[in-house]
């Protein structure tokens, strides 16, 4: 379990990014882009790292992903909820 230090890398990076996400929302009630970006990015890294199958695993955390963004769409258009929290959501389901 401790031989695969790219995934355990990856899991304290997101551990990390989550942590500037919520203080920065505390702080000035934004996340920023290249925030949520980073952690969209890092889901394929860590899907490879983890030897996720591409047909059903990884197409199913994208189907994830989507549900999520739909569903919390429509939160955001009936204004509960801000569009940075939508888009890191979307990006954690991925």
């Amino acid at each position: 379990m401790l031989d695969d230090p790219i995934k355990y890398g990856l899991l304290a990076a997101l551990a990390i990014a989550l942590l500037i996400a919520a203080f920065s929302d505390l702080k000035s009630r934004k996340i920023a882009n290249w925030l949520n970006a980073s952690i969209a990015i890092g889901a394929p890294v860590f899907w490879w790292a983890t030897g996720m199958a591409l047909w059903l695993d990884v197409a199913m955390q994208v189907g994830v992903a989507l549900a999520t963004f739909l569903g919390l769409s429509i939160l955001f258009a009936l204004r509960t909820m801000g569009g940075a929290d939508v888009k890191l959501l979307t990006a954690l389901a991925l």
